[in-house]
């Protein structure tokens, strides 16, 4: 896609490895020689191994395509936990032979003879076995077995043995020592250094024409190179990813800023990229309780041994670590105290909460002190305005990613046990529901920490953030809801009436503090690179979240239909991700979108978003019903659509329209969204949308910390 917009003759950053890329550093060259050198010596076990994607398989067909095929005759297969007897069968297929018979003998005979022509010709047969790792003790022996097949004192068979680090530690083994004494040579590719990463890059563009553009920066080659921790592989994903960027945004360079994040949106795709760093050194202290995520160890990547190669010392470069651990020992955070109240939030909505708890905190003299614990990175609440926060308030963020759940609990739970630790917390307010918050709510209460859950009773229906919010409020000491049917849910549930306190949103407290610091509707427009003239108030805010992982051909098919006509007089805009928009623009959707009033922009983060929903006629939001408390703060249409809606009932109660996938309710939504009533709207007031929510919470906690006589009317009725 991008190669023809930055006149490259091809792709250069292609994952399946390609000797014509083959790029001799210091380490690589190195090994390459050392195979030469063994294969010149046409006998024994040439052993390549490196990390995952480290470019063995590459170096091994750099040597291939040197060799005279005329006289050696090579065949490859890939080790699959083989056993002895099926490992002779891969190699006959391999070198096209026939399989006579089942019969082990008959095998080996077979195999021998095929060999035999070969050296009668002036050729020998060549072996190599991938992800050797993999084998079994059995068919090793057996490979060593076959080693001794000669014809006068030519070996008829040499096997090159390529696989991770674990092969060595196989090797190494007592049971190995005559399979060792037939190594002629061995080599350990070790990650690229930063100086060579920028050549490596430069190597592959070169070789497509590549003209300068787009540039990357220094900074950018020493970012790139810390988040793949020098792994060919890693740094051909996250450069295909970057050149991608680049192309939508029509950018002529590659900064830093871009790499951290169109990295960071490629790990939580995919999860473990490789080695990863905080945005810049000082920021360290805001990854996450448990220390800073580790940085990449530079190396000459020479590490090259020759016969007698095993055993072997030590590698002196680790492995990177897929997920970033939690120190032993936790460091102090500066602001935070003991007896601080930890607020726990997953989404930048549920962060803005908080933010507007502080507020109504500091208006009370014996209120600990507090401190918002958000489980992602700092990047996806957005830049904090202007007197967000009250003073005094501590922002940590987890750094965690999106995954399956053991690769989120297995991270979050370090984290946050060694923030539970240094804080020794007077309770935890939880506002959330995805994995991680779960995780950590799990934990505070194991510990013995008292649990608060802001917004409970929502999310009744079915599907795994249902299952979530079910837990959380199970979990909780106390439950604090923001509408009379979450309460009366919550208690159908079984929970007692006296834990379920109905104080109203947060969100209006939060829509009050930013409204006082949004931009004009035409510079908000601008700022999204949309014409405001055109645009002025007559449009719609489209908040779906769309993964790359999920295959956007399936939103043409189930909602085209709807967006065209909710689309047809109002122009939806959906801010996208930089991997979203990419999925959509791969999967050839982009187009069927514009046609039918669907303008992409980029996402500027949650704030931006806001603004921009301020100034829109309606929001459109589907199954996460992302923005639609803020849209009935700001007393906006909704409208939920999409077939999962009917899956999640509080999202269904508290949209204004639901038109699911049906064109005929999508037209009557266009309609009112067009009346004149909608358009003359005032900002919503469900119950108690007061902004005094904070207010009546933090009066509960002062009473339940003891700081005054308890005034809490329980139960149903609202906390005055």
């Amino acid at each position: 896609m991008y190669e023809s917009h930055f006149g490259l003759s091809g792709s250069p950053f292609q994952l399946n490895p390609d000797p014509a890329f083959f790029y001799d550093s210091r380490g690589h060259s190195h090994a390459l020689a050392y195979l030469k050198y063994g294969a010149h010596q046409g006998e024994g076990f040439i052993v390549v191994t490196g990390e995952i994607g480290a470019g063995k398989t590459t170096v091994v067909r750099a040597l291939l395509e040197g060799l005279d095929r005329s006289k050696v005759v090579a065949a490859q297969i890939v080790s699959t936990q083989l056993a002895s007897g099926d490992l002779l069968r891969a190699i006959l297929i391999a070198f096209g032979v026939p399989v006579p018979s089942d019969s082990k003998a008959h095998l080996i005979s077979t195999l021998e003879a095929f060999m035999t022509s070969l050296a009668a010709q002036g050729r020998r047969a060549l072996l190599i076995i991938d992800e050797a790792q993999n084998l079994g003790r059995e068919s090793i022996e057996e490979l060593r077995m076959l080693s001794n097949f000669q014809l006068g004192n030519h070996s008829l068979l040499q096997s090159f043995l390529v696989g991770q680090p674990e092969l060595r530690t196989l090797l190494k083994s007592k049971a190995m020592e005559q399979l060792r004494q037939r190594i002629t040579a061995s080599c350990h590719l070790t990650p690229l250094d930063v100086v060579d990463t920028r050549k490596y890059i430069e190597h592959r563009l070169k070789h497509v024409d590549w003209n300068g553009t787009p540039e990357f920066t220094i900074a950018a080659y020493e970012r790139i190179h810390a988040w793949t921790g020098g792994i060919p592989r890693r740094i051909n994903r996250l450069c295909n990813r970057l050149m991608l960027a680049a192309y939508l945004q029509n950018a002529t360079q590659i900064s830093e800023a871009m790499v951290i994040e169109t990295a960071s949106e490629l790990r939580s795709e995919i999860g473990e990229l490789g080695v990863t760093m905080p945005r810049d050194p000082a920021s360290a202290a805001g990854v996450g309780i448990g220390g800073a995520e580790p940085t990449a160890t530079p190396t000459d990547g020479s590490a090259v041994e020759t016969a007698p190669p095993l055993p072997v010392a030590p590698q002196a470069v680790a492995p990177p670590l897929p997920v970033p651990r939690a120190r032993s020992r936790p460091r102090s955070l500066p602001g935070v105290t003991t007896g601080t109240l930890l607020c726990l939030c997953d989404t930048p909505t549920g962060f803005w909460k908080l933010a507007a708890l502080t507020h109504a905190f500091a208006e009370f003299s014996d209120m600990p002190a507090v401190t918002i614990v958000h489980t992602g990175a700092e990047r996806s609440t957005g830049k904090l305005p202007d007197r967000a926060l009250a003073a005094g308030c501590t922002v940590v963020h987890l750094g965690l990613e999106s995954g399956d759940y053991a690769a989120v609990t297995s991270s979050a739970i370090p984290r946050f046990d060694a923030l539970l630790s240094e804080v020794s917390p007077s309770a935890v307010l939880v506002v959330g529901i995805d994995d991680a918050a779960l995780a950590c709510t799990l934990l505070a209460k194991k510990r013995g920490n008292a649990v608060l859950r802001l917004d409970a009773g929502q999310h009744r229906g079915g599907g795994d953030a249902a299952l979530n919010a079910g837990l959380l409020d199970r979990l909780a000491d106390e439950l604090f809801t923001q509408a009379v049917t979450d309460s009366h849910a919550l208690i159908r549930e079984g929970v007692p009436s006296e834990r379920v306190h109905f104080i109203g949103s947060l969100v209006a407290k939060f829509i009050g503090i930013a409204l006082t610091q949004m931009r004009s509707s035409d510079k908000v427009l601008a700022d999204f690179d949309l014409d405001a003239e055109a645009l002025q108030g007559r449009y719609g805010v489209l908040a779906w979240r769309c993964p790359a992982a999920v295959n956007p051909q399936r939103l043409v098919e189930q909602m085209l239909p709807v967006l065209r006509v909710l689309a047809h007089d109002i122009p939806l805009v959906w801010p996208l991700r930089p991997a979203e928009r990419a999925a959509v623009i791969v999967a050839g959707v982009d187009r069927q979108l514009a046609d039918a009033g669907v303008l992409l922009v980029r996402d500027r983060g949650y704030i931006d978003s806001l603004a921009l929903l301020r100034y829109a006629r309606c929001l459109v939001t589907g199954s996460q019903g992302e923005l639609i408390e803020e849209a009935e703060a700001l007393g906006k249409t909704s409208i939920a659509a999409g077939a999962e809606i009917y899956d999640t009932e509080t999202l269904v109660d508290r949209a204004d329209i639901v038109v699911g996938v049906d064109v005929e309710l999508a037209a009557r939504a266009a309609r009112v969204v067009l009346s004149d009533e909608a358009a003359d709207a005032e900002p919503g007031n469900p119950e108690i949308w007061d902004g005094s929510g904070s207010v009546r919470l933090a009066k509960w906690l002062l009473n339940w910390l003891g700081h005054e006589p308890r005034s809490t009317i329980r139960g149903l009725e609202m906390i005055e």
